[in-house]
This record gives C-alpha cells, sequence and structure tokens, in this order.
C-alpha cells in the first residue's frame, strides 16, 4: 500500500508539475510561435494582423516585456521593408524616366550630326548653321539635365548641406530679378517686385535660396506669353519671411497640382518643352533641407502662383 501510495502521489505530482509548467510557459511557447510565423513571412505589417500585444494577457513581467519589444521590433522591420519596397519601386522608375528624357536630346542631337555628315554637299551653309545650332542646344539642354540629376541625387544623398545664416531676403529677391530683366526684356515681358521690402531676417543657405528663387522666376518666365506680366511679391506670415512668385502662364491643371515637385512629373501644361520636371523637385528639396517650405495654387485670374516661406532664426 506504501508503494502504490507513493507511486500516485509520485504521478499527481509529475501531471501538477506538467500543468504548472504549462502554464507558466504558455506566453513564452506563443511568443515563440509567432516569431517563427513572422521569420516565414513577407514580414509586412499584413503579417502583424494577429500580434502578440492582441493575444497576450497583460502581465507586468519579463515576458511581457519581451513580447512588447518584439512588437515594436516587428513593426519597425515591416515598416523599414515597406519603405524600401517603395523606394525600390521609385527607383525603377526614375531609371526608367532618366533614361527616357537621356535618349530624347541624344538620339536629337544623333539625328542632325548623321543629316549634316551624309548630306553636307547638298545642304547651303544657313541650313548646316541650322543644323548645329539644334544639335548644339540638345547638347546643352543634355549637360543641364545632368547637372540636374546630380545635384538632386547629392541634396537626396544629403551630400549637398545647407550652411544657414542671417540674409535679408528683399535684397536677394532684388539682386535675382535684376539677374533675370535681360531675359524678361528679351521675351518682352514686365519682372517687376511688389509687396513689403521691411522683412525679417531670413535664416538659410543663401546660395540655395538663390537656387530656389532662380528655378521660380526662371519657370514663370518660360511659360508666360509675351507682353504679359510676372510679379515677385514680399511679404510674411506669422513672422515668417515669403516671396510669392506669379506667373501669367496657362495655370497647373488641378490633377496636376499634388505631383507638380515630384522628380520627372510632366503635367499637361508642360506640353513639349521638354521639361524634365527636376528644376522643381529641387526647390522642393532645398526647402526641406532648410526647414522653409514651398507651396503653389493657381490665381483665379490665370496663371499659377509658387510661394516660399524660410526659417528666421537656428532652430532651438
Amino acid at each position: 500500500l506504501s508503494a502504490w501510495a507513493l507511486i500516485v502521489s509520485l504521478a499527481v505530482v509529475m501531471i501538477a508539475g506538467l500543468a504548472v509548467f504549462r502554464l507558466l510557459t504558455r506566453r513564452l511557447t506563443l511568443l515563440t510561435r509567432l516569431v517563427e510565423d513572422f521569420e516565414h513571412s513577407d514580414m509586412s505589417h499584413r503579417a502583424l494582423d494577429i500580434t502578440w500585444r492582441d493575444r497576450r494577457p497583460v502581465v507586468r513581467d519579463e515576458i511581457d516585456y519581451l513580447g512588447a519589444t518584439f512588437d515594436d521590433m516587428a513593426s519597425r522591420i515591416a515598416s523599414q521593408i515597406e519603405l524600401l519596397t517603395e523606394k525600390d519601386a521609385q527607383r525603377r522608375q526614375l531609371v526608367a524616366q532618366v533614361s527616357h528624357d537621356l535618349r530624347t536630346p541624344l538620339a536629337s542631337m544623333q539625328g542632325y550630326i548623321e543629316s549634316l555628315k551624309l548630306r553636307r554637299d547638298r545642304l547651303t551653309a544657313e541650313e548646316q548653321d541650322r543644323f548645329l545650332d539644334i544639335a548644339l542646344k540638345e547638347g546643352r539642354r543634355l549637360s543641364r539635365l545632368v547637372d540636374e540629376l546630380f545635384e538632386l541625387a547629392a541634396l537626396e544623398a544629403r551630400e549637398k548641406q545647407p550652411v544657414p545664416e542671417p540674409f535679408p531676403l528683399a535684397e536677394l529677391v532684388h539682386d535675382v530679378v535684376q539677374k533675370h530683366g535681360q531675359e524678361a526684356s528679351t521675351r518682352q515681358l514686365e519682372l517687376v517686385v511688389d509687396g513689403d521690402p521691411d522683412l525679417p531676417l531670413a535664416y538659410a543657405d543663401l546660395a540655395m535660396t538663390e537656387r530656389v528663387l532662380d528655378n521660380l522666376i526662371g519657370n514663370a518666365i518660360a511659360y508666360s506669353p509675351s507682353e504679359s506680366r510676372i510679379e515677385v511679391v514680399l511679404g510674411q506670415a506669422d513672422g515668417l519671411p515669403q516671396v510669392y512668385v506669379h506667373d501669367s502662364g496657362p495655370g497647373i491643371p488641378e490633377q496636376d497640382l499634388p505631383h507638380i515637385f515630384d522628380p520627372f512629373y510632366r503635367g499637361e501644361s508642360s506640353g513639349g518643352s521638354g521639361h524634365a520636371g527636376l528644376g522643381l523637385a529641387i526647390a522642393r528639396r532645398i526647402m526641406t533641407l532648410q526647414g522653409g517650405d514651398i507651396s503653389v495654387e493657381n490665381l483665379s485670374s490665370g496663371g499659377a502662383s509658387f510661394c516660399i516661406r524660410l526659417p528666421i532664426g537656428p532652430p532651438k
């Protein structure tokens, strides 16, 4: 009887011990299974629909802390993978767009140079000069596109960082407008500066801000019809200096407004101008790096209005 009592006692103790061990390791087993499932999944947010946080009881111990840590880690991994997937898709699209924009001027240059070589004896001096002028124009266009590609790549990789300093924005605007005055006059455009010149000192990179203004005023000149008016308006909002560039062009279609600052985006208004859409992308990247802002809207009177807003002091 003592032997049987000992055997039964041992069996009961063993079963009870197994049950207690199972209760103690149940959450750890569940976490292990979730980690294995996540490891063999595509590691996206879709794989985290049923999370350890939703299934585990709230117990403030080491296993609970381990589960919360895994939740955060898995969420960050899923976010990074989705971001990398999106960046890879953008990279593929960018490569395709770059190939297209580089191929166009190259094909044009090649065509005119081959025609000039094959038909030189049958072409007049005026026709030869015209062919050379077109090839030279396409070469300059290609060189400008390559320069913009390198500039945008440097900005995106943060290899080119702004060196902010306080400066009077109104003086910079007048200098840039004066620089583009001859081009505007040649195209029979009136380029004027208006608004409040008494602005607070902007705190930004002077050369980068000039680059943005050059781009906006150059685009306004390119898209405005002859004998029209381009206004560069100085102002401030919430104590921050800002500059508006109003052109007299056809405006921007509403469906293009959300994408106007995307690299290589071609809207309906670009037509056959060959605009690659890099200038505005560079302008937005510059403004972002400086802690500023750039926006665009259509004017009720016609044309588009670009606005840049700059910070006034070093970040605290």
